[in-house]
């Protein structure tokens, strides 16, 4: 059931919205924007309901025929649009939106299209799309989901009204997750303040199976053998694609060294279900040495993204880690 009580964050979105319909300024197109996971569709599929809603009202009765069909998924006025290609072509827009936006609602106030991943568009797309954002029935809305909204031409940004939704607060998220046992801090700290990226990484495996990865490699290079380091060098190119997940474990497990040794286990600790191993890592290591480590991690993060060599890059920073430890 989508109710705008419901949505977790974005407050001054929603009031936005809510003033749109009570002050009757609805606009015929909007962007909402933001990144992959935030809330977008959810906001958007609420702000549909509510504008069919028989009530009026800035929030859906949930009683009446409209909603009832809303929740049901077989709302005959409100229309999604997505594809599982690379792109949205022109002849999407056509057949979903430019043919069918020319008959009147079949039963209610408005028609309503949400295209999601509407970034995706080609260029003839936004441009066949441009035709009926300029010259809308009175009935005819249509809303953009995208991840960013720079992709569209600029006659299709100025002729939106674009909504910008910001990260979510890690409170916020958490409130959401509110009856997951897990470490769900660890989840978090790398949605970039998405619910839906915290929700992928708690289906799978392959967050955690990527941090054992990464905490063992760390062990290794404690280890006095050289050797060491590049088998972990060669190990992490089979990791190349989720490279940045890599290093951000990396920087966090020794940012949560640090914390332990300046002041022990506390609230600040992200991997708190390794606090033992932890604890005795910042037993052997200095203040100095956990600071160069951190910084020869982020510095690799720099190099990569300026398309530096990636197998130098990482044998550089493995050796000024081992530098830095070992000292």
């Amino acid at each position: 059931m989508y109710t705008f009580e419901e949505i977790i964050g974005h407050k001054e979105i929603i009031e936005n919205l809510k003033r749109r319909i009570k002050y009757k300024k609805v606009s015929h197109s909007y962007i909402f924007d933001g990144i992959e996971g935030i809330g977008k569709k959810t906001i958007a599929k609420t702000y549909a309901k509510t504008l069919q809603c028989l009530k009026g009202g800035v929030t859906p009765c949930n009683e009446c025929s409209s909603c009832r069909a809303f929740d049901s998924g077989n709302h005959p006025d409100v229309f999604f649009i997505d594809t599982d290609k690379k792109s949205l072509g022109v002849d999407d827009i056509r057949n979903s939106i430019q043919k069918d936006i020319e008959t009147k609602p079949y039963k209610y106030k408005y028609k309503i299209y949400i295209i999601e991943k509407a970034d995706k568009m080609t260029i003839q797309a936004q441009n066949a799309l441009l035709k009926t954002i300029e010259e809308p029935p009175s009935y005819g809305i249509i809303i953009l989901l995208s991840n960013n909204f720079k992709q569209f031409l600029p006659t299709i940004i100025s002729r939106c009204s674009i909504l910008k939704l910001n990260p979510l607060k890690p409170k916020e998220i958490k409130k959401y997750f509110n009856n997951i046992d897990k470490n769900i801090d660890l989840y978090i700290a790398f949605s970039g303040g998405s619910i839906g990226i915290v929700k992928n990484m708690l289906e799978s495996n392959k967050f955690l199976d990527i941090r054992e990865k990464m905490i063992e490699w760390i062990y290794k290079i404690q280890e006095d053998d050289l050797i060491n380091l590049f088998e972990i060098q060669k190990e992490m190119e089979i990791y190349k694609e989720d490279i940045d997940i890599v290093l951000d474990l990396m920087y966090i497990w020794y940012r949560d060294i640090l914390f332990i040794k300046e002041i022990g286990n506390n609230e600040y600790i992200i991997n708190k279900d390794k606090i033992n191993e932890l604890l005795n890592m910042s037993m052997n290591l200095s203040y100095n040495k956990i600071s160069k480590s951190l910084e020869a991690i982020a510095n690799t993060k720099i190099y990569l993204k300026q398309n530096a060599n990636f197998r130098l890059a990482l044998e550089i920073m493995l050796l000024n880690i081992k530098e830095n430890i070992h000292g």
